[in-house]
Protein backbone atom coordinates (compact mmCIF):
# COMPACT_ATOMS: atom_id res chain seq x y z
CA UNK A 1 0.00 0.00 0.00
CA UNK A 2 3.00 2.58 0.80
CA UNK A 3 4.68 1.83 -2.38
CA UNK A 4 1.17 2.72 -4.28
CA UNK A 5 0.89 5.90 -2.42
CA UNK A 6 4.70 6.41 -3.04
CA UNK A 7 4.56 5.75 -6.67
CA UNK A 8 1.07 8.24 -7.04
CA UNK A 9 2.73 11.11 -5.10
CA UNK A 10 5.87 10.47 -8.05
CA UNK A 11 2.92 11.10 -10.49
CA UNK A 12 1.50 14.02 -9.17
CA UNK A 13 5.15 15.38 -9.06
CA UNK A 14 6.13 14.78 -12.17
CA UNK A 15 2.76 15.70 -13.68
CA UNK A 16 3.10 19.10 -12.02
CA UNK A 17 6.42 19.50 -12.76
CA UNK A 18 5.30 18.76 -16.83
CA UNK A 19 2.28 21.23 -16.42
CA UNK A 20 5.36 24.12 -15.27
CA UNK A 21 7.68 23.26 -17.93
CA UNK A 22 4.66 23.47 -20.22
CA UNK A 23 3.59 27.01 -19.22
CA UNK A 24 7.24 27.70 -19.84
CA UNK A 25 7.90 26.47 -22.94
CA UNK A 26 4.13 27.95 -23.88
CA UNK A 27 5.74 31.50 -22.92
CA UNK A 28 3.25 31.71 -20.04
CA UNK A 29 5.92 31.89 -17.34
CA UNK A 30 8.72 33.98 -17.61
CA UNK A 31 10.04 34.56 -14.06
CA UNK A 32 12.02 30.98 -13.96
CA UNK A 33 13.61 31.94 -17.35
CA UNK A 34 14.51 35.30 -16.07
CA UNK A 35 15.82 34.17 -12.67
CA UNK A 36 18.58 32.32 -14.75
CA UNK A 37 19.84 35.67 -16.07
CA UNK A 38 20.53 37.22 -13.06
CA UNK A 39 23.97 35.21 -12.22
CA UNK A 40 27.42 36.71 -12.54
CA UNK A 41 29.26 34.11 -13.92
CA UNK A 42 31.01 34.41 -17.77
CA UNK A 43 28.70 31.35 -18.17
CA UNK A 44 26.10 31.30 -21.13
CA UNK A 45 23.19 32.25 -19.63
CA UNK A 46 21.07 29.50 -22.26
CA UNK A 47 17.48 28.26 -20.93
CA UNK A 48 17.96 24.45 -22.31
CA UNK A 49 14.45 23.07 -21.46
CA UNK A 50 14.97 19.64 -23.08
CA UNK A 51 16.78 17.84 -20.49
CA UNK A 52 14.34 18.70 -17.36
CA UNK A 53 11.65 18.22 -20.03
CA UNK A 54 12.57 14.64 -20.80
CA UNK A 55 13.37 13.88 -16.84
CA UNK A 56 9.67 14.75 -15.90
CA UNK A 57 8.21 12.42 -18.64
CA UNK A 58 11.27 9.77 -17.69
CA UNK A 59 9.36 9.93 -14.54
CA UNK A 60 5.91 10.20 -15.05
CA UNK A 61 6.25 7.18 -17.33
CA UNK A 62 8.32 5.40 -14.66
CA UNK A 63 5.98 5.31 -12.49
CA UNK A 64 3.13 5.32 -14.31
CA UNK A 65 4.44 2.13 -15.39
CA UNK A 66 5.35 0.46 -11.82
CA UNK A 67 1.99 1.26 -11.27
CA UNK A 68 0.15 -0.08 -14.09
CA UNK A 69 2.14 -3.44 -13.88
CA UNK A 70 1.36 -3.74 -9.77
CA UNK A 71 -2.53 -3.11 -10.47
CA UNK A 72 -2.57 -5.58 -13.76
CA UNK A 73 -0.12 -7.94 -12.19
CA UNK A 74 1.28 -8.55 -15.68
CA UNK A 75 5.00 -9.51 -15.47
CA UNK A 76 5.66 -7.06 -18.60
CA UNK A 77 8.52 -4.74 -17.71
CA UNK A 78 6.73 -1.83 -18.25
CA UNK A 79 9.07 0.47 -16.71
CA UNK A 80 11.38 0.33 -19.68
CA UNK A 81 9.94 3.04 -21.43
CA UNK A 82 10.51 5.56 -18.20
CA UNK A 83 14.06 4.45 -17.87
CA UNK A 84 14.85 4.97 -22.06
CA UNK A 85 13.77 8.24 -21.69
CA UNK A 86 15.62 8.81 -18.12
CA UNK A 87 18.56 8.18 -20.88
CA UNK A 88 17.64 10.23 -23.61
CA UNK A 89 17.45 13.11 -20.73
CA UNK A 90 21.14 12.44 -19.30
CA UNK A 91 22.32 12.16 -23.10
CA UNK A 92 20.67 16.12 -23.76
CA UNK A 93 22.25 16.86 -20.79
CA UNK A 94 25.55 15.95 -21.58
CA UNK A 95 25.26 17.47 -24.94
CA UNK A 96 24.25 20.92 -24.61
CA UNK A 97 27.10 21.79 -26.69
CA UNK A 98 25.39 20.38 -29.72
CA UNK A 99 21.90 22.27 -28.62
CA UNK A 100 23.66 25.53 -28.69
CA UNK A 101 25.08 25.01 -32.38
CA UNK A 102 21.84 24.37 -33.48
CA UNK A 103 19.64 26.97 -31.47
CA UNK A 104 16.73 26.95 -34.05
CA UNK A 105 15.83 23.35 -33.10
CA UNK A 106 17.31 23.44 -29.72
CA UNK A 107 16.17 25.96 -28.22
CA UNK A 108 13.32 28.06 -29.74
CA UNK A 109 11.52 27.73 -26.97
CA UNK A 110 9.72 29.50 -25.00
CA UNK A 111 9.56 32.21 -28.57
CA UNK A 112 9.76 35.30 -26.50
CA UNK A 113 13.05 33.85 -25.14
CA UNK A 114 14.57 32.76 -27.96
CA UNK A 115 13.45 37.03 -29.32
CA UNK A 116 15.33 37.80 -26.21
CA UNK A 117 17.85 35.96 -26.97
CA UNK A 118 18.66 37.24 -30.59
CA UNK A 119 18.35 41.19 -30.13
CA UNK A 120 20.11 41.25 -26.93
CA UNK A 121 23.62 40.91 -25.12
CA UNK A 122 23.92 38.74 -21.94
CA UNK A 123 24.69 41.79 -19.99
CA UNK A 124 20.99 43.82 -20.91
CA UNK A 125 19.75 40.10 -20.10
CA UNK A 126 21.12 40.37 -16.63
CA UNK A 127 19.75 44.14 -16.39
CA UNK A 128 15.93 43.12 -17.22
CA UNK A 129 16.71 40.37 -14.69
CA UNK A 130 17.02 42.58 -12.25
CA UNK A 131 14.63 45.18 -12.92
CA UNK A 132 11.85 42.25 -13.36
CA UNK A 133 12.90 41.86 -9.42
CA UNK A 134 11.93 45.44 -8.93
CA UNK A 135 8.34 45.42 -10.44
CA UNK A 136 5.55 45.04 -8.05
CA UNK A 137 3.62 41.60 -7.89
CA UNK A 138 0.94 42.64 -9.79
CA UNK A 139 3.12 43.92 -12.59
CA UNK A 140 5.26 40.49 -12.86
CA UNK A 141 2.08 38.25 -12.92
CA UNK A 142 0.57 40.57 -15.66
CA UNK A 143 3.93 40.43 -17.50
CA UNK A 144 4.02 36.82 -16.87
CA UNK A 145 0.83 36.26 -19.04
CA UNK A 146 1.12 38.82 -21.87
CA UNK A 147 4.17 38.35 -23.87
CA UNK A 148 3.51 41.59 -26.00
CA UNK A 149 3.42 43.75 -23.00
CA UNK A 150 6.14 41.74 -21.61
CA UNK A 151 8.33 43.03 -24.81
CA UNK A 152 7.49 46.55 -24.97
CA UNK A 153 8.17 46.68 -21.02
CA UNK A 154 11.64 44.72 -22.16
CA UNK A 155 12.15 47.20 -24.82
CA UNK A 156 12.26 50.36 -22.45
CA UNK A 157 14.49 48.38 -20.44
CA UNK A 158 17.15 48.21 -22.82
CA UNK A 159 16.79 51.51 -24.07
CA UNK A 160 16.58 53.06 -20.17
CA UNK A 161 19.87 51.21 -19.76
CA UNK A 162 21.85 51.31 -23.32
CA UNK A 163 21.42 55.36 -22.74
CA UNK A 164 23.30 54.90 -19.56
CA UNK A 165 26.10 52.36 -21.15
CA UNK A 166 26.43 55.10 -24.14
CA UNK A 167 27.29 57.98 -21.77
CA UNK A 168 29.32 55.84 -19.85
CA UNK A 169 31.86 55.32 -22.89
CA UNK A 170 31.28 58.79 -24.01
CA UNK A 171 32.43 59.57 -20.17
CA UNK A 172 35.52 57.18 -20.69
CA UNK A 173 36.21 58.26 -24.11
CA UNK A 174 36.51 62.13 -23.31
CA UNK A 175 38.20 61.31 -19.75
CA UNK A 176 40.49 59.22 -22.05
CA UNK A 177 41.78 62.14 -24.27
CA UNK A 178 42.57 64.46 -21.25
Amino acid sequence: MFDEALLVMGLLLSSAYLIRAGLILGGLLKSPVLRGFERYSAFNDTYYPLPGLLTGMGLFVLCLGILLRRLSGTTFPTHLPGLVILLLAIIAYRAFGLASRFPGLFLALPRWYAELRERTTREERRRIAFMWLTLPRQTRLHYEWHTRAFTHWVDLVIVSTGTQTFEDIMRMMVSARR
